[in-house]
């Protein structure tokens, strides 16, 4: 299912850039950003099922600066607005007409401030149990030396091993995707946007985000809690705001039908 993928180059702040393209039918293009240590590969069987929705075109997967395919830069360039604007240069380029943005952890705040930066460019967001870390508030519940543990584990040729004992619930291809790709992820973007995510907040750019907007939260997450739910539902009352059932942080992996009907009844109502 995952062979039929092909790759999109472009441009992005000097950067050459790259994404992952999977072949939907007649419907609506998604543009998904996954989170800190996942680049496109690493997304590809839930990125394939995502392109087998009746309602959904075209499903394009960032390989953010730093992962992938995508060009590595140096230190001061990994903030949510800088991911930002490789998304709007990806659908700018690429001439993705009014994507749903699809986000998971650092990838729901980098579609949350794409789509309140630039509206046009979109039709609407899903914001996946998003980085909430921020000043005044609790740090994120995985330290920067564990991503950076594992990904060095990775290069070593342990990525295999890791992957299997620590998500030993997923299905052989997710795990050798996570092993393949983690590896490619460049250490200066893991620590930098690690510190993003402590000294920026994500609720002025939820706040801003224009309907229609769903917010997914993971019921066993540790990065998203029962009072983060409410307190989004509040910054964003033109937003939904919903617990998918049986899902710690990692939503997609954890209960991917649920995130497949909230996407499909999304793009079913985006005119």
């Amino acid at each position: 299912m995952t062979g039929d993928a092909t790759s999109v180059f472009f441009s992005s702040d000097g950067l050459r850039m790259h994404a992952r393209r999977h072949r939907g039918g007649g419907g609506r293009p998604i543009v998904v950003v996954p989170g800190i240590t996942t680049p496109a590969g690493g997304f590809a069987s839930i990125a394939a099922e995502m392109a087998e929705l009746a309602e959904a075109g075209d499903v394009y997967v960032l390989d953010m600066r730093g992962r992938g395919l995508s060009e590595r830069v140096g230190p001061g360039r990994h903030r949510s607005s800088d991911y930002a604007e490789d998304v709007l240069a990806l659908t700018e380029q690429a001439a993705i007409p009014q994507p749903l943005l699809v986000g998971h952890s650092l990838g729901a705040r980098v579609v949350a401030h794409a789509r309140a930066t630039a509206p046009g460019y979109s039709s609407g967001v899903v914001a996946i149990d998003p980085v909430l870390s921020g000043p005044g508030r609790p740090p994120y519940p995985m330290p920067l030396d564990h991503f950076l543990h594992e990904l060095r584990g990775a290069r070593d040729g342990h990525g295999l091993e890791q992957a299997r004992k620590r998500f030993p619930q997923w299905p052989d291809e997710q795990v050798a995707q996570r092993a393949e790709w983690l590896a490619t992820c460049d250490e200066v973007a893991i620590i930098e946007s690690f510190s993003w995510f402590h000294l920026e907040a994500f609720e002025p750019a939820w706040a801003a985000v224009l309907p229609p907007a769903v917010l997914l939260a993971g019921d066993q997450s540790p990065a998203v809690t029962e009072e983060d739910v409410r307190l989004l539902a509040e910054v964003n009352r033109r937003a939904t705001v919903s617990v998918v059932d049986n899902s710690g942080h990692m939503v997609p992996w954890d209960n991917l039908p649920r995130c497949l009907e909230v996407i499909g009844n999304l793009l079913k109502n985006v005119t």
